[in-house]
């Protein structure tokens, strides 16, 4: 200054607070660290004793374990892997036998529910008697087999039609609540006989697939849902019932067959697959490919 007074610069040091410092990160990382091992202890006491044996087995020898893996490939599984397939798929040669023989007892058992059903329903009715003779059940290698088989005259169809009489709806009516509440996969067949079908244009594999279709639109409306069903097909004359005699009436059926377990899965609910169905079937209309035996003349008028 002026006067000659000097001049005193004072610089102060500041020091870091505690909490600005890294030290709470390490004790925060070593607390989250016990945690986890806290909760690992608690889930591996929770697990079975043949996983906890596998994990106490990796940590004694994990080599040992290397060299030889156990069964299950996955013994944690993680979230969106993969699931395990099913226990029958691997199980063995045996297991299967024992599927296939409870599933076969199970068909039986519905098999005697639908005849037990029909016999009820046919009771006083001397058509419904006689119609129930043309019905035919049982547990073939491939599942459970239901048969309407037509005979000399018009039984189920009227003879070239594939429309069902109502005779025929009525007793079929009494087998699909059966069959819905079985929930096992369909499949609906039709078959004729070696017969040419009169005309050119309109054949019997069209017949065929007419009635299988026909019989399909029947067991729905009395209550078959639309995703029990895995096929819907026409077999023309190419599966005889009859093969020495192909222009039998006996070839002239339509068939609902229920395969094993194990041939098809059992029927899951896809909601999808049925409103689909369902919206597609409200607007296509069924397409008339009989021809006209009696063609008439027309004429336009204007």
């Amino acid at each position: 200054m002026a006067d000659g007074t000097p001049i005193i610069i004072k610089k102060k040091k500041v020091m870091a607070a505690g909490h600005h410092g890294g030290s709470w990160k390490v004790a925060y990382a070593d607390f989250v660290t016990a945690m986890m091992a806290f909760f690992m202890v608690m889930w591996i006491m929770g697990m079975e004793p043949e996983k906890k044996s596998m994990i106490q087995g990796y940590f004694n020898d994990p080599f040992g374990m290397l060299k030889s893996p156990p069964k299950s490939q996955t013994v944690f599984p993680m979230p969106g892997s993969p699931k395990p397939k099913d226990v029958k798929g691997n199980g063995s040669a045996g297991e299967k036998q024992l599927d296939h023989k409870r599933d076969e007892e199970s068909l039986a058992k519905l098999a005697e529910e639908i005849e037990k059903e029909l016999k009820e329903s046919a009771k006083g009715s001397n058509e419904l008697s006689a119609l129930l003779k043309h019905v035919e059940i049982t547990v073939t290698e491939k599942g459970l087999r239901l048969e309407f088989v037509e005979a000399a005259g018009s039984v189920f169809f009227l003879s070239g039609d594939y429309h069902i009489r109502p005779l025929a709806e009525q007793l079929i009516g009494k087998v699909a609540p059966i069959l819905a509440k079985s929930k096992r996969s369909i499949i609906v067949e039709g078959h004729t006989d070696a017969e040419p079908y009169a005309g050119g244009i309109y054949t019997n594999w069209d017949l065929s697939v007419d009635r299988a279709r026909e019989l399909r639109r029947v067991l729905s409306r009395f209550g078959v849902p639309l995703n029990q069903y895995v096929e819907v097909t026409g077999k023309g004359d190419t599966m005889l019932k009859v093969p020495d005699d192909p222009y039998s009436f006996m070839n002239r059926r339509v068939t609902v067959l229920l395969p094993f377990l194990s041939a098809s899965d059992s029927i899951h609910d896809l909601p999808k697959l049925s409103i689909k169905e369902e919206i597609e079937g409200a607007f296509r209309q069924p397409v008339e490919l009989k021809p006209d035996l009696n063609p008439k003349l027309h004429v336009d008028e204007h």
